[in-house]
Protein backbone atom coordinates (compact mmCIF):
# COMPACT_ATOMS: atom_id res chain seq x y z
CA UNK A 1 0.00 0.00 0.00
CA UNK A 2 2.83 2.45 0.72
CA UNK A 3 4.58 1.66 -2.21
CA UNK A 4 1.22 2.28 -4.25
CA UNK A 5 1.34 5.87 -2.34
CA UNK A 6 4.85 6.06 -3.29
CA UNK A 7 4.42 5.68 -7.03
CA UNK A 8 1.08 7.95 -7.04
CA UNK A 9 2.56 10.24 -5.41
CA UNK A 10 5.61 10.28 -7.68
CA UNK A 11 3.68 10.27 -10.87
CA UNK A 12 1.90 13.20 -9.42
CA UNK A 13 4.80 15.14 -9.37
CA UNK A 14 6.34 14.46 -12.20
CA UNK A 15 2.47 15.42 -13.48
CA UNK A 16 3.16 18.93 -12.09
CA UNK A 17 6.33 19.55 -13.06
CA UNK A 18 5.64 18.98 -17.02
CA UNK A 19 2.53 20.74 -16.71
CA UNK A 20 4.88 23.88 -15.41
CA UNK A 21 7.29 23.49 -18.10
CA UNK A 22 7.00 26.21 -21.09
CA UNK A 23 5.30 24.23 -24.59
CA UNK A 24 8.92 25.83 -26.20
CA UNK A 25 7.01 25.68 -29.60
CA UNK A 26 4.56 29.23 -28.63
CA UNK A 27 7.77 31.02 -28.02
CA UNK A 28 10.03 32.34 -30.88
CA UNK A 29 13.36 31.88 -28.85
CA UNK A 30 16.33 30.54 -29.74
CA UNK A 31 16.34 27.39 -27.40
CA UNK A 32 18.92 25.18 -27.54
CA UNK A 33 17.11 22.22 -29.02
CA UNK A 34 16.06 23.04 -32.13
CA UNK A 35 17.60 25.04 -35.35
CA UNK A 36 17.88 29.08 -35.62
CA UNK A 37 17.71 31.37 -38.46
CA UNK A 38 19.69 34.51 -39.12
CA UNK A 39 18.29 37.69 -39.91
CA UNK A 40 18.89 41.47 -40.85
CA UNK A 41 17.35 44.30 -39.25
CA UNK A 42 17.10 47.76 -41.02
CA UNK A 43 18.58 49.66 -38.63
CA UNK A 44 18.54 53.14 -40.82
CA UNK A 45 17.54 53.67 -44.48
CA UNK A 46 19.35 56.87 -45.78
CA UNK A 47 16.84 58.02 -48.10
CA UNK A 48 14.58 56.14 -50.29
CA UNK A 49 14.87 58.39 -53.76
CA UNK A 50 17.41 58.75 -56.56
CA UNK A 51 18.14 62.18 -57.40
CA UNK A 52 17.77 62.36 -61.41
CA UNK A 53 19.66 65.55 -61.45
CA UNK A 54 22.68 63.99 -59.88
CA UNK A 55 22.38 60.90 -62.38
CA UNK A 56 21.76 63.05 -65.45
CA UNK A 57 24.44 65.86 -64.95
CA UNK A 58 27.23 64.13 -62.61
CA UNK A 59 26.64 60.51 -63.95
CA UNK A 60 24.94 59.87 -60.70
CA UNK A 61 28.16 60.25 -58.29
CA UNK A 62 26.71 60.83 -55.21
CA UNK A 63 23.53 58.59 -55.93
CA UNK A 64 23.48 55.43 -53.93
CA UNK A 65 21.10 53.13 -51.61
CA UNK A 66 22.51 53.47 -48.50
CA UNK A 67 21.82 51.97 -45.32
CA UNK A 68 22.56 50.83 -41.68
CA UNK A 69 21.84 46.75 -40.64
CA UNK A 70 22.05 44.66 -37.63
CA UNK A 71 22.71 41.16 -37.93
CA UNK A 72 20.59 39.24 -35.94
CA UNK A 73 21.14 35.40 -34.27
CA UNK A 74 21.36 33.67 -31.53
CA UNK A 75 25.11 34.39 -31.39
CA UNK A 76 24.39 38.27 -31.32
CA UNK A 77 25.09 38.38 -35.12
CA UNK A 78 28.33 36.96 -35.32
CA UNK A 79 26.91 34.08 -37.41
CA UNK A 80 26.78 36.21 -40.69
CA UNK A 81 29.40 35.62 -43.57
CA UNK A 82 28.11 37.93 -46.01
CA UNK A 83 25.20 40.04 -47.52
CA UNK A 84 24.17 39.71 -50.64
CA UNK A 85 22.18 42.85 -53.06
CA UNK A 86 20.43 41.97 -56.05
CA UNK A 87 18.59 44.54 -58.09
CA UNK A 88 15.52 44.26 -60.25
CA UNK A 89 14.73 47.56 -62.54
CA UNK A 90 10.92 48.66 -62.66
CA UNK A 91 10.06 51.03 -65.69
CA UNK A 92 7.99 54.05 -64.35
CA UNK A 93 5.55 54.77 -67.22
CA UNK A 94 4.95 50.57 -67.47
CA UNK A 95 5.14 49.01 -64.29
CA UNK A 96 7.18 46.29 -66.12
CA UNK A 97 10.32 44.83 -64.54
CA UNK A 98 13.48 43.41 -65.66
CA UNK A 99 15.50 40.57 -64.40
CA UNK A 100 16.82 40.39 -61.36
CA UNK A 101 20.89 40.59 -61.57
CA UNK A 102 23.39 40.55 -58.22
CA UNK A 103 24.80 43.85 -57.69
CA UNK A 104 27.09 43.45 -54.67
CA UNK A 105 28.29 41.73 -52.04
CA UNK A 106 29.45 42.46 -48.22
CA UNK A 107 31.52 40.73 -46.03
CA UNK A 108 30.97 40.39 -42.52
CA UNK A 109 33.59 42.08 -41.63
CA UNK A 110 31.45 45.61 -42.32
CA UNK A 111 30.05 44.63 -38.99
CA UNK A 112 31.11 45.43 -35.62
CA UNK A 113 29.94 45.56 -31.91
CA UNK A 114 27.80 48.65 -30.90
CA UNK A 115 29.79 50.89 -28.42
CA UNK A 116 27.88 52.18 -25.29
CA UNK A 117 25.16 53.52 -24.61
CA UNK A 118 22.76 51.23 -26.56
CA UNK A 119 20.58 48.23 -25.90
CA UNK A 120 21.77 46.64 -28.59
CA UNK A 121 23.37 43.17 -28.26
CA UNK A 122 23.54 42.65 -31.72
CA UNK A 123 26.41 43.51 -34.48
CA UNK A 124 25.68 46.55 -36.43
CA UNK A 125 27.09 47.77 -40.03
CA UNK A 126 28.70 50.55 -40.38
CA UNK A 127 26.83 52.62 -43.60
CA UNK A 128 26.72 50.30 -46.56
CA UNK A 129 26.45 52.00 -49.54
CA UNK A 130 25.54 50.22 -53.49
CA UNK A 131 26.42 53.19 -55.62
CA UNK A 132 24.41 53.98 -59.00
CA UNK A 133 27.01 53.14 -60.44
CA UNK A 134 27.75 49.28 -59.65
CA UNK A 135 23.54 49.30 -59.87
CA UNK A 136 24.03 50.44 -63.88
CA UNK A 137 26.99 48.79 -64.75
CA UNK A 138 24.75 44.99 -63.56
CA UNK A 139 21.73 46.27 -64.83
CA UNK A 140 23.25 47.22 -68.10
CA UNK A 141 24.07 43.34 -68.71
CA UNK A 142 20.30 42.67 -69.13
CA UNK A 143 19.85 43.30 -72.78
CA UNK A 144 17.37 40.93 -73.52
CA UNK A 145 13.72 40.68 -72.83
CA UNK A 146 13.53 37.42 -70.25
CA UNK A 147 10.16 36.48 -71.26
CA UNK A 148 9.88 37.40 -75.01
CA UNK A 149 7.21 39.82 -76.54
CA UNK A 150 4.87 36.74 -78.10
CA UNK A 151 3.60 35.69 -74.55
CA UNK A 152 -0.62 34.50 -75.23
CA UNK A 153 -1.51 37.41 -72.30
CA UNK A 154 -2.69 34.99 -70.14
CA UNK A 155 -1.36 34.61 -66.84
CA UNK A 156 1.52 33.08 -66.47
CA UNK A 157 2.12 33.29 -70.23
CA UNK A 158 2.14 37.11 -69.58
CA UNK A 159 4.61 39.70 -70.60
CA UNK A 160 5.30 41.40 -67.70
CA UNK A 161 9.05 41.50 -68.33
CA UNK A 162 11.63 44.07 -70.04
CA UNK A 163 15.06 44.13 -70.97
CA UNK A 164 17.12 47.09 -68.97
CA UNK A 165 16.28 49.87 -71.32
CA UNK A 166 19.83 51.59 -70.11
CA UNK A 167 18.50 54.66 -68.64
CA UNK A 168 16.78 56.13 -65.54
CA UNK A 169 13.54 58.73 -66.18
CA UNK A 170 11.61 60.04 -63.85
CA UNK A 171 9.11 57.81 -61.77
CA UNK A 172 11.71 54.62 -62.60
CA UNK A 173 12.44 52.19 -59.64
CA UNK A 174 15.11 50.21 -58.50
CA UNK A 175 14.13 47.47 -55.88
CA UNK A 176 16.86 45.88 -53.94
CA UNK A 177 16.64 42.55 -52.88
CA UNK A 178 18.88 41.24 -49.30
CA UNK A 179 20.06 38.02 -49.11
CA UNK A 180 22.08 36.86 -46.20
CA UNK A 181 24.44 33.82 -46.09
CA UNK A 182 25.36 32.25 -42.36
CA UNK A 183 28.31 30.45 -41.13
CA UNK A 184 26.65 26.84 -42.03
CA UNK A 185 26.21 27.84 -45.74
CA UNK A 186 22.52 28.40 -45.33
CA UNK A 187 20.77 31.60 -46.97
CA UNK A 188 17.61 33.74 -46.21
CA UNK A 189 15.91 36.02 -48.06
CA UNK A 190 12.36 36.65 -49.49
CA UNK A 191 10.44 36.19 -52.72
CA UNK A 192 12.00 38.45 -55.16
CA UNK A 193 9.50 40.52 -57.39
CA UNK A 194 9.46 38.50 -60.30
CA UNK A 195 7.89 35.92 -58.54
CA UNK A 196 3.83 37.45 -58.31
CA UNK A 197 4.18 38.91 -61.98
CA UNK A 198 6.41 36.42 -63.88
CA UNK A 199 7.14 33.02 -61.81
CA UNK A 200 9.10 31.29 -64.10
CA UNK A 201 11.83 33.74 -62.97
CA UNK A 202 11.15 33.90 -59.31
CA UNK A 203 12.73 32.43 -56.16
CA UNK A 204 10.01 30.94 -54.37
CA UNK A 205 12.49 27.91 -53.07
CA UNK A 206 14.83 30.26 -51.42
CA UNK A 207 12.70 32.50 -49.96
CA UNK A 208 12.23 31.81 -45.97
CA UNK A 209 12.16 35.08 -44.20
CA UNK A 210 8.17 35.49 -42.80
CA UNK A 211 5.94 38.56 -42.30
CA UNK A 212 6.82 38.32 -38.51
CA UNK A 213 10.19 39.34 -39.22
CA UNK A 214 9.43 41.48 -42.44
CA UNK A 215 6.48 43.69 -41.45
CA UNK A 216 7.24 43.69 -37.75
CA UNK A 217 7.99 47.52 -36.19
CA UNK A 218 10.79 45.61 -33.87
CA UNK A 219 12.38 43.21 -36.56
CA UNK A 220 12.11 45.68 -39.27
CA UNK A 221 13.70 43.48 -41.72
CA UNK A 222 11.62 43.25 -44.88
CA UNK A 223 14.91 42.52 -47.12
CA UNK A 224 13.05 44.25 -50.20
CA UNK A 225 14.00 47.86 -51.04
CA UNK A 226 12.66 50.37 -53.47
CA UNK A 227 14.44 53.45 -54.36
CA UNK A 228 12.25 55.85 -56.50
CA UNK A 229 13.90 58.09 -59.02
CA UNK A 230 12.73 61.63 -58.84
CA UNK A 231 13.94 64.93 -58.62
CA UNK A 232 14.90 66.62 -55.08
CA UNK A 233 12.95 70.20 -56.67
CA UNK A 234 11.51 71.08 -59.98
CA UNK A 235 14.32 73.84 -60.39
CA UNK A 236 16.96 71.05 -60.84
CA UNK A 237 19.47 73.35 -58.31
CA UNK A 238 21.73 71.16 -56.69
CA UNK A 239 21.79 73.93 -53.85
CA UNK A 240 18.30 74.01 -52.97
CA UNK A 241 17.49 74.86 -49.69
CA UNK A 242 20.75 75.72 -48.44
CA UNK A 243 21.95 78.89 -46.66
CA UNK A 244 20.82 80.75 -43.59
CA UNK A 245 17.38 79.87 -42.23
CA UNK A 246 15.88 81.21 -39.63
CA UNK A 247 14.26 77.68 -37.18
CA UNK A 248 11.67 77.92 -34.32
CA UNK A 249 10.05 75.24 -32.31
CA UNK A 250 5.91 75.87 -33.34
CA UNK A 251 4.84 72.41 -31.74
CA UNK A 252 5.73 69.58 -28.93
CA UNK A 253 3.11 66.98 -27.45
CA UNK A 254 2.70 63.27 -27.25
CA UNK A 255 0.49 62.18 -29.76
CA UNK A 256 -0.80 59.14 -27.56
CA UNK A 257 -2.88 61.51 -25.45
CA UNK A 258 -5.44 63.78 -26.04
CA UNK A 259 -6.35 67.59 -25.92
CA UNK A 260 -8.76 67.03 -23.56
CA UNK A 261 -6.15 64.74 -21.21
CA UNK A 262 -3.81 67.49 -21.59
CA UNK A 263 -5.79 70.12 -20.73
CA UNK A 264 -7.49 68.36 -17.46
CA UNK A 265 -3.79 67.77 -16.89
CA UNK A 266 -1.67 69.89 -17.83
CA UNK A 267 2.74 69.06 -18.07
CA UNK A 268 4.83 72.10 -17.95
CA UNK A 269 7.65 70.53 -19.64
CA UNK A 270 4.88 70.40 -22.81
CA UNK A 271 6.16 74.01 -22.95
CA UNK A 272 9.85 73.80 -22.82
CA UNK A 273 11.85 74.27 -26.07
CA UNK A 274 14.00 70.88 -26.61
CA UNK A 275 15.00 72.88 -29.69
CA UNK A 276 16.17 76.87 -28.81
CA UNK A 277 17.54 77.81 -25.73
CA UNK A 278 15.14 76.76 -22.60
CA UNK A 279 16.19 79.38 -20.69
CA UNK A 280 14.39 81.61 -22.30
CA UNK A 281 10.81 80.05 -21.54
CA UNK A 282 9.49 82.23 -25.11
CA UNK A 283 11.25 82.16 -27.71
CA UNK A 284 12.63 79.15 -29.63
CA UNK A 285 14.02 80.79 -32.90
CA UNK A 286 17.93 80.11 -33.49
CA UNK A 287 19.56 80.93 -36.72
CA UNK A 288 21.01 77.47 -38.70
CA UNK A 289 22.73 77.56 -41.69
CA UNK A 290 21.97 74.41 -43.84
CA UNK A 291 24.57 72.62 -46.72
CA UNK A 292 24.97 70.22 -48.63
CA UNK A 293 27.02 66.75 -46.82
CA UNK A 294 30.24 66.16 -47.95
CA UNK A 295 30.63 62.57 -49.59
CA UNK A 296 26.45 62.16 -48.57
CA UNK A 297 23.72 61.20 -50.79
CA UNK A 298 22.22 64.55 -53.13
CA UNK A 299 18.51 64.58 -51.27
CA UNK A 300 20.22 65.09 -47.99
CA UNK A 301 20.70 68.11 -45.99
CA UNK A 302 22.71 68.85 -42.44
CA UNK A 303 22.91 71.78 -40.19
CA UNK A 304 24.01 72.37 -36.55
CA UNK A 305 21.35 73.58 -33.95
CA UNK A 306 21.16 74.31 -30.19
CA UNK A 307 19.30 71.15 -28.75
CA UNK A 308 18.84 71.01 -25.20
CA UNK A 309 21.81 73.51 -23.92
CA UNK A 310 23.44 72.05 -26.76
CA UNK A 311 24.80 72.10 -29.97
CA UNK A 312 23.86 68.98 -32.24
CA UNK A 313 24.14 67.98 -36.14
CA UNK A 314 21.34 66.81 -37.91
CA UNK A 315 20.73 65.52 -40.85
CA UNK A 316 17.28 65.67 -43.26
CA UNK A 317 16.42 64.28 -46.51
CA UNK A 318 14.29 65.98 -49.44
CA UNK A 319 12.26 64.02 -51.10
CA UNK A 320 9.65 64.14 -54.13
CA UNK A 321 6.87 62.12 -52.42
CA UNK A 322 3.70 63.64 -51.37
CA UNK A 323 2.22 62.57 -47.80
CA UNK A 324 -0.79 60.18 -48.19
CA UNK A 325 -2.22 62.70 -45.13
CA UNK A 326 -2.43 65.37 -47.45
CA UNK A 327 -4.64 64.00 -49.91
CA UNK A 328 -7.40 63.80 -47.87
CA UNK A 329 -6.91 66.44 -45.02
CA UNK A 330 -7.68 69.94 -45.62
CA UNK A 331 -6.59 71.00 -42.72
CA UNK A 332 -3.14 70.46 -42.99
CA UNK A 333 -3.20 72.63 -46.31
CA UNK A 334 -4.43 75.35 -43.55
CA UNK A 335 -2.25 74.91 -40.90
CA UNK A 336 0.65 75.32 -43.90
CA UNK A 337 -0.87 78.48 -44.96
CA UNK A 338 -1.89 80.15 -41.86
CA UNK A 339 0.59 82.51 -40.71
CA UNK A 340 2.07 81.60 -37.06
CA UNK A 341 1.65 81.49 -34.14
CA UNK A 342 -1.35 79.03 -35.45
CA UNK A 343 -0.18 77.68 -39.08
CA UNK A 344 3.59 77.82 -40.53
CA UNK A 345 2.86 80.17 -43.15
CA UNK A 346 4.32 78.71 -45.87
CA UNK A 347 4.52 80.52 -49.15
CA UNK A 348 1.68 81.62 -51.11
CA UNK A 349 0.23 78.53 -53.60
CA UNK A 350 1.03 75.70 -51.11
CA UNK A 351 -1.00 72.76 -52.59
CA UNK A 352 -0.69 68.84 -52.32
CA UNK A 353 0.63 68.93 -55.86
CA UNK A 354 3.61 70.94 -55.38
CA UNK A 355 4.67 69.47 -51.64
CA UNK A 356 7.91 66.89 -51.23
CA UNK A 357 8.78 65.15 -47.76
CA UNK A 358 11.31 66.22 -45.10
CA UNK A 359 12.19 62.90 -43.57
CA UNK A 360 14.89 62.26 -40.30
CA UNK A 361 16.34 59.28 -41.01
CA UNK A 362 17.29 57.85 -36.81
CA UNK A 363 19.57 59.54 -34.99
CA UNK A 364 21.60 59.70 -32.43
CA UNK A 365 21.34 63.72 -30.67
CA UNK A 366 24.57 62.60 -27.94
CA UNK A 367 22.76 64.27 -25.62
CA UNK A 368 23.18 62.07 -22.46
CA UNK A 369 19.14 61.75 -20.49
CA UNK A 370 20.98 59.44 -18.32
CA UNK A 371 23.90 57.80 -16.92
CA UNK A 372 22.98 55.07 -19.89
CA UNK A 373 21.01 56.50 -22.21
CA UNK A 374 21.04 59.42 -25.00
CA UNK A 375 17.99 60.95 -26.66
CA UNK A 376 17.10 59.97 -29.97
CA UNK A 377 15.40 61.76 -32.94
CA UNK A 378 13.11 59.29 -35.48
CA UNK A 379 11.26 60.64 -38.36
CA UNK A 380 7.26 59.65 -37.09
CA UNK A 381 6.01 56.92 -37.69
CA UNK A 382 2.70 57.62 -38.11
CA UNK A 383 -0.41 58.86 -36.03
CA UNK A 384 -1.95 61.98 -36.53
CA UNK A 385 -2.44 65.34 -33.86
CA UNK A 386 -4.64 64.13 -32.01
CA UNK A 387 -7.19 67.46 -31.89
CA UNK A 388 -11.21 67.83 -31.67
CA UNK A 389 -12.63 67.53 -34.68
CA UNK A 390 -14.34 71.37 -34.63
CA UNK A 391 -11.87 72.83 -32.37
CA UNK A 392 -13.57 76.10 -32.93
CA UNK A 393 -13.77 76.89 -28.55
CA UNK A 394 -10.96 74.39 -27.98
CA UNK A 395 -8.22 75.45 -29.88
CA UNK A 396 -8.14 78.66 -27.88
CA UNK A 397 -7.22 76.93 -24.62
CA UNK A 398 -4.64 75.03 -25.95
CA UNK A 399 -1.10 75.71 -24.28
CA UNK A 400 1.43 77.13 -27.39
CA UNK A 401 3.10 73.17 -27.23
CA UNK A 402 -0.31 71.80 -29.01
CA UNK A 403 -1.29 71.96 -32.55
CA UNK A 404 -4.18 74.51 -32.75
CA UNK A 405 -4.79 72.01 -36.37
CA UNK A 406 -3.97 68.99 -37.86
CA UNK A 407 -0.72 69.14 -39.69
CA UNK A 408 1.66 66.14 -42.19
CA UNK A 409 2.90 64.09 -39.49
CA UNK A 410 5.88 64.33 -41.44
CA UNK A 411 7.56 67.71 -42.48
CA UNK A 412 7.00 69.33 -46.09
CA UNK A 413 8.60 71.34 -48.64
CA UNK A 414 8.29 73.17 -52.17
CA UNK A 415 9.09 71.05 -54.80
CA UNK A 416 8.92 74.09 -57.09
CA UNK A 417 10.77 76.33 -55.01
CA UNK A 418 14.74 76.21 -54.56
CA UNK A 419 14.20 77.10 -50.86
CA UNK A 420 16.86 80.53 -51.46
CA UNK A 421 14.65 82.94 -52.34
CA UNK A 422 13.87 85.06 -49.29
CA UNK A 423 10.75 83.66 -47.09
CA UNK A 424 10.77 80.35 -48.18
CA UNK A 425 9.61 77.51 -45.99
CA UNK A 426 9.52 74.08 -45.15
CA UNK A 427 8.69 71.95 -41.91
CA UNK A 428 10.97 69.32 -39.71
CA UNK A 429 8.97 66.49 -37.69
CA UNK A 430 10.71 64.73 -35.55
CA UNK A 431 9.67 61.92 -32.93
CA UNK A 432 11.93 63.14 -29.64
CA UNK A 433 12.50 60.97 -26.17
CA UNK A 434 12.22 57.31 -28.41
CA UNK A 435 15.26 54.88 -27.88
CA UNK A 436 17.36 54.57 -31.04
CA UNK A 437 14.94 51.34 -32.44
CA UNK A 438 11.81 53.55 -31.93
CA UNK A 439 10.38 50.70 -30.31
CA UNK A 440 9.06 53.22 -28.03
CA UNK A 441 9.59 51.62 -25.13
CA UNK A 442 12.83 52.49 -23.04
CA UNK A 443 12.13 56.51 -22.94
CA UNK A 444 14.18 59.21 -21.62
CA UNK A 445 11.00 60.67 -20.55
CA UNK A 446 8.14 60.19 -22.36
CA UNK A 447 8.44 60.66 -26.59
CA UNK A 448 7.53 63.46 -27.94
CA UNK A 449 6.27 64.83 -31.64
CA UNK A 450 8.08 68.27 -32.43
CA UNK A 451 7.44 70.47 -35.20
CA UNK A 452 9.89 72.66 -36.40
CA UNK A 453 10.03 75.29 -38.72
CA UNK A 454 12.44 77.30 -41.32
CA UNK A 455 12.27 79.83 -43.18
CA UNK A 456 14.94 81.28 -45.75
CA UNK A 457 16.75 84.95 -44.64
CA UNK A 458 18.30 87.27 -46.46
Amino acid sequence: MKIQKYIVGLLLAVGVAVSCSPDESLYPLPYDNRATGSYLRAYRITSSTWDLDDITVNAGANTAFEAIFESVDRNFGADLTEIRFYATFRVGSTGRITDEILVKTIDASAFSPVPEPTYSDYLRSSPIRVTYAETLAALSTLTTDPDGTTCSGIFPDVCTMVAFPGTFLVGDRVIFRVAIVDNQGRLFTVANPQTTVTPAFGNPNEANITTNLTGGLFYTSPMLFTTLVQRTTNTASPNAYTGTYLMTQRTRWQPDHSVQQHLSFPQAWIDQFAFGDPATGSDSSQVVTLSTVSGGLPTQRQFTCRYRGTQITMMINLEMATLPALTVSAGALTTLNTAPPVGFGFPAGTAVANLGTVTVPIANTGVDCTSNREFYQVTPLGGSYDVPTTPTNLTDQLPWGLPRRSVPNRGVYRIDRNGLTVGDRFSIVVDDDSDEYGRRNGYCNWYTRIALTLEKLP
